[in-house]
């Protein structure tokens, strides 16, 4: 917050390398005030990482994320939260940037990227770090930042407060690790992708939610083909279908098993195919040849599971042992030992974790992959 005509006795003034200065104030009370500061080099942020290539279709998504995202910069004093989520490779992030690229220039104050680390293996960000970079990338001097989260979250906010920014927060976990990063005034926009609905936000934050699903078929083939045609001419559609199939229409499953066709075009596919319908050969298979655990798909399956407390990925486990895809609330509690009530509050932590779908009411059912 601006500060008129400062008492020196209480105020450091901290220049920049660049064009701006930053004001830091404590009054008697010990309070923290921030005036605004100018990128140190005069270049505003650009950090969305690249589109995606061969991205297919979404066209519903693309347009509700547009409409969305013009009616919530319509309320004033509010920036515009949009969430995304799905389960794990469904293509959260690749939507999340693919839409961001196409309104970039609506934002000409630049954007803010961030992967939070809420699924991967290592610790998650926390937002004392993110907002140590963010005020940095924003051209605040090291000595300037605060340390306290509230101070810095303060005066990444009086930053973002006459600028036009888009902030992409990819890969979170909680609506606690998000919150601290929102900005507080309506010409910024805020894009979340997480496997978790974040229903604080929704709730409290007036975000709005776009929940991502598997592809059509037409689209998973078109997707297989995307990838996979430069190098390989002669594959029949009916063998796409198929593939497509065997790898649930999942996009991150889709790509790895097209590139691993458009690496081999000698081999038939009909080889690969028979690979993806033993589960032995499975998930090598749905694994890309790197060394980025990202690349596989049993891999990012995991990092869900192991984000669950231990009474909903124990009903999780024994769910496995149902022989199909889809029961019902009474056979689940029944599974687990527990009570119809117990089993559905474990029931919509994994449906809130996209590891379960409920279809109709009291009915759920696994993604293909997932079960096996």
């Amino acid at each position: 917050m601006p500060i008129d005509e400062p008492d020196n006795r209480h105020v450091n003034r901290l220049e920049t390398s660049g064009s701006g200065d930053v004001v830091q104030a404590r009054d008697v009370h010990g309070g923290v005030h921030f005036h605004r500061s100018e990128a140190a080099f005069g270049v505003a942020p650009s950090q969305l990482p690249g589109d995606v290539r061969g991205f297919v279709n979404r066209d519903t998504e693309l347009e509700t994320l547009t409409s969305v995202a013009a009616e919530l910069r319509d309320v004033p004093l509010a920036a515009a939260v949009v969430v995304v989520t799905g389960t794990a490779g469904v293509g959260k992030t690749s939507l999340a940037l693919h839409w961001a690229h196409s309104v970039r220039d609506s934002f000409p104050d630049g954007q803010l990227y961030v992967n939070l680390r809420g699924y991967d293996p290592g610790q998650p960000a926390v937002p004392e770090q993110v907002l140590d970079r963010f005020l940095r990338d924003l051209g605040v001097p090291a000595t300037a930042i605060p340390v306290d989260l509230g101070d810095r979250a303060s005066l990444y906010r009086s930053l973002l407060a006459t600028r036009r920014m888009l902030v992409v927060l990819d890969n979170a976990a909680t609506a606690g690790q998000v919150r601290p990063l929102l900005p507080g005034t309506a010409g910024c926009l805020v894009v979340v992708t997480s496997r978790s609905r974040l229903s604080g936000l929704v709730a409290r934050d007036g975000a709005f939610r776009l929940g991502l699903d598997i592809l059509l078929e037409d689209d998973a083939v078109a997707l297989l083909d995307a990838v996979s045609a430069r190098y390989r001419r002669h594959d029949q559609r009916h063998e796409l279908v198929e593939l497509a199939r065997l790898c649930a229409c999942l996009p991150l499953a889709l790509r790895i098993a097209a590139e691993r066709a458009a690496s081999r075009p000698m081999m038939r596919l009909e080889e690969l195919i028979a690979d993806l319908r033993d589960e032995s050969a499975l998930w090598d298979a749905l694994t890309a040849e790197s060394d980025d655990d990202a690349d596989a798909v049993r891999t990012v399956f995991a990092w869900s599971y192991r984000a669950l407390p231990e009474p909903a990925a124990r009903l999780f486990r024994l769910l496995g042992l149902h022989p199909g895809n889809e029961f019902g609330l009474p056979a689940a509690a029944a599974l687990a030992g527990i009570s119809i009530s117990h089993a559905r509050q474990q029931l919509d932590v994994l449906a809130g974790a996209h590891l379960l779908e409920q279809r109709a009411p009291g009915r759920y059912e696994f993604h293909d992959l997932l079960r096996a």
